[in-house]
């Protein structure tokens, strides 16, 4: 086993993590889900956001193993962070570095890793966003991609916290620091004790578009974009009176109109009598994140090529919507739906022509369902369909037959005119099957002997146990 060199910059490195204030600190949801959309991206059982110490690996967050921290002399987040890029170890038992190591040949029995290393602006490297398996595998370009993504997701939270924590440090009895309060890259808010702009600084203008003289007396609701709901400002203000601060994520809406997200600290500021002299706040824009999160989320929870929800978020859907089936007492019926002598197709006309086909039939199967239902694309030229809330069987029959008549009409692909259809099978819920796993099961049968009865057809569960 190979143990990793130290850093040339060691001391600097460890100074610079620890200024960051997070090691041996409580789990944040943030952190958790961001390991946990990694585990998803990735398609791996493992994900950690680790923290490279002294003598030890800690862990900020992670999913899949209990663990707190491991020896350092046996991480390969020491390893990772010797790099620039990304490391990535196809199968550690074929690696000269690790296939002895004690993380592989026993405990969790690693084998597969992925580490993008967590770089501060300065160039430390603090550890790294890695994704682990028990088991060798190839990891995609596009992934990676995700996981670089998320870990300076990462790296931007812990900065914008040190920021704020920074410029608070400048602020003495109330009185900005001038200096601070013209150059910080935050926004930075004073109101009076009703809660009316006293002054602002130049990066409020920079994000929001308002000047000073354009807000002064004015409360920050100006600024409001009805993104959120009243409970969530009764829950700030409560807070703010209670605590005497708040923190958290709001979306606002800038001078032009444009909607923009932001990272807001507040704090009451006190007379000494302990009645409220002003309200000190410090924003920070986040909406490229946020943005970049949505990426990353729709990238792990929708087909990319018909933009219907995927595998995962067909489950997670499925799922609810039996709760809400059992809560209320109705019944819900899910289609699964495969295109008749599509291979053919794609393998005479092209992976570019099935595409198409695919899009186009996600169209012809989406007009004849309602907008409470949930279309899938499971994967090939597999589709589902969750019909909630339905009085009989005969509703689910009528859709199924307004799919199997779409798909009738020939379609036009790029000139050339194919004609397919569809078989359907169908399942309902409780009646076929009271759990998810069963129902589509069970659906997946019905398809499969419409198929067999003679394709363009569907049949239901029901059918093959009369």
């Amino acid at each position: 086993m190979k143990i990793a060199p130290l850093p040339h910059d060691e001391q600097e490195r460890l100074n610079e993590l620890r200024k960051y204030g997070i090691l041996d600190t409580e789990p944040e949801a943030i952190f958790e889900s961001m390991v946990q959309l990694a585990t998803y991206i990735c398609q791996t059982p493992i994900a950690a956001i680790s923290l490279v110490d002294e003598n030890r690996q800690w862990f900020k967050a992670i999913k899949g193993i209990d663990a707190k921290e491991t020896s350092r002399d046996v991480a390969f987040c020491a390893h990772a962070i010797l790099q620039d890029v990304a490391m990535v170890v196809p199968d550690a038992l074929l690696d000269e570095r690790f296939f002895d190591n004690p993380l592989v040949v026993d405990g969790p029995k690693i084998r597969f890793y992925a580490g993008v290393p967590l770089v501060t602006p300065s160039g430390f490297h603090l550890g790294t966003l890695c994704v682990i398996d028990t088991q060798p595998k190839e990891i995609a370009q596009e992934q990676l991609d995700a996981v670089k993504t998320l870990a300076d997701s990462v790296m931007a939270h812990l900065d914008l916290r040190l920021s704020h924590k920074e410029i608070r440090k400048y602020v003495d009895d109330l009185q900005l620091s001038a200096t601070i309060f013209e150059t910080a890259s935050e926004g930075i808010v004073v109101t009076d004790e009703n809660n009316c702009f006293i002054t602002v600084n130049p990066a409020f203008t920079a994000t929001t578009g308002y000047t000073l003289d354009e807000v002064i007396g004015k409360p920050p609701g100006i600024l409001r974009s009805g993104k959120q709901s009243k409970e969530f400002y009764d829950d700030m203000w409560n807070n703010l009176n209670t605590l005497g601060s708040w923190d958290g994520e709001l979306w606002n809406k800038r001078k032009n109109g444009e909607y923009y997200a932001e990272w807001l600290s507040i704090k009451v500021v006190l007379n000494s009598d302990g009645s409220k002299r002003m309200y000190l706040a410090i924003f920070s824009d986040i909406t490229e994140r946020k943005q970049a999160d949505e990426i990353i989320w729709r990238q792990a929870n929708y087909d990319l090529l018909t933009k219907l929800p995927n595998r995962r978020l067909f489950s997670d859907r499925l799922e609810h919507e039996i709760k809400i089936a059992h809560r209320t007492s109705n019944s819900l019926a899910l289609l699964f739906i495969d295109l008749d002598y599509f291979k053919q197709i794609n393998d005479t006309l092209g992976h570019d022509i099935g595409d198409l086909l695919l899009v186009q039939a996600t169209e012809r199967i989406s007009k004849s369902v309602r907008e409470s239902d949930t279309i899938a694309r499971m994967g090939g030229d597999e589709f589902t369909a969750i019909l909630p809330q339905i009085d009989s069987a005969e509703d689910a029959y009528r859709v199924t037959q307004a799919i199997i008549e779409k798909f009738v009409q020939p379609f036009d692909l790029n000139g050339n005119i194919i004609t397919i259809s569809a078989s359907i099978g169908l399942a309902i819920y409780p009646k076929d099957a009271m759990d998810s796993k069963e129902l589509l099961q069970n659906a997946d049968k019905a398809m499969y002997e419409a198929k067999r009865q003679g394709r363009n057809r569907f049949c239901s569960y029901q059918e093959l146990n009369d």
